[in-house]
């Protein structure tokens, strides 16, 4: 096998479709100013294989620069193990030449595509990365949504609820680009109040939006008024991903977040899609427990998301 430094363009026509947006070669592109230099790197052995694209800072060789996951894509989904760890050898040695002093790759949920995920895990262990974190992942399956949803969750949740279906809200898809920028606002006070990080501006939000297929949803109070929002990103045949939800303060005692939730999981039970991935709720690995217990209060299930290093120099 070897490795082929390729550019932009000639990796975006070799990796076409992989299997989650982030990585693309046009959402790395347009996200290029976020490192020192962003690396195209193909694998092939006899035709290409695999593919992943890196960002240095700092002299580290990051994958992903500027996402919350990336690591290698695949041509074939039942690419051959050899290959990845082939491919884990030789970015080694092209690290070392380069100078890179580490290696991070940040690998999606296992929800993504378990079979190849887990060839990765498993090859990078073996090829000398260490396993840096292990967060939990919380997602939707749809195929559990039906008439029957409220039973199938914790107690407060179905409590929480009957409580705000007596309220009146309403739920809409965003049209204009004022609506959208309203539901980015409703999450940036939001995220305010709970002195939580917010780490995209409506700017960078925009941009993405340029090369991510993106929902943007709000709910609004009896008076028309928002107290909501959600902004969802398309990742994969099957699979959208909540990247920013939340509420007013104000209007949280009559559970806005419960009515949300229920909400975008029907909305896309009627799109047929497969898997509403809601993301962490670790920060290094570390919990935190009132995220993690709304989630599974309302049905999420669970997986792993590894973060690897290796040191070279």
């Amino acid at each position: 096998m070897e490795i082929v430094e390729a550019g932009f363009k000639e990796y975006s026509n070799i990796i076409a479709a992989p299997y989650h947006i982030f990585g693309t070669g046009a959402f790395n592109q347009v996200n290029e100013d976020k490192a020192e230099s962003v690396h195209y790197l193909l694998f092939k052995e006899g035709k290409y294989r695999l593919g992943i694209i890196g960002g240095i800072r700092n002299n580290i060789l990051l994958s992903p620069f500027s996402a919350p996951f990336g690591g290698f894509s695949f041509l074939q989904q039942d690419t051959r193990i050899s290959y990845i760890d082939e491919a884990a050898r030789l970015l080694t040695e092209w690290a070392t030449a380069k100078g890179i002093r580490a290696i991070k790759i940040t690998l999606p949920p296992t929800i993504y595509q378990e079979s190849f995920l887990s060839k990765q895990i498993n090859s990078l262990y073996r090829n000398g990365f260490v396993i840096e974190k292990v967060d939990l992942n919380y997602a939707y399956h749809l195929h559990h949504f039906d008439k029957n949803y409220a039973a199938s969750t914790w107690y407060n949740a179905r409590k929480n609820l009957k409580i705000a279906l007596t309220n009146n809200f309403s739920f809409r898809l965003c049209e204009t680009v004022e609506e959208k920028e309203t539901a980015y606002t409703i999450i940036k006070q939001n995220r305010e109040a709970r002195d939580f990080p917010l780490r995209m501006s409506w700017q960078q939000v925009q941009l993405s939006c340029t090369v991510i297929p993106a929902d943007f949803f709000l709910v609004d109070n009896d008076e028309g008024t928002p107290v909501a929002a959600a902004i969802v990103f398309h990742m994969s045949k099957g699979i959208a991903q909540v990247v920013y939800w939340g509420d007013l303060a104000a209007w949280a005692h009559l559970k806005t977040m419960n009515f949300l939730s229920f909400k975008v999981f029907e909305y896309y039970k009627e799109q047929q899609l497969d898997v509403i991935d809601i993301g962490p709720s670790t920060e290094n690995s570390v919990p935190n427990y009132g995220l993690c217990e709304f989630k599974e209060s309302i049905g999420c299930g669970i997986s792993c998301k590894f973060s690897f290093s290796k040191s070279i120099v």
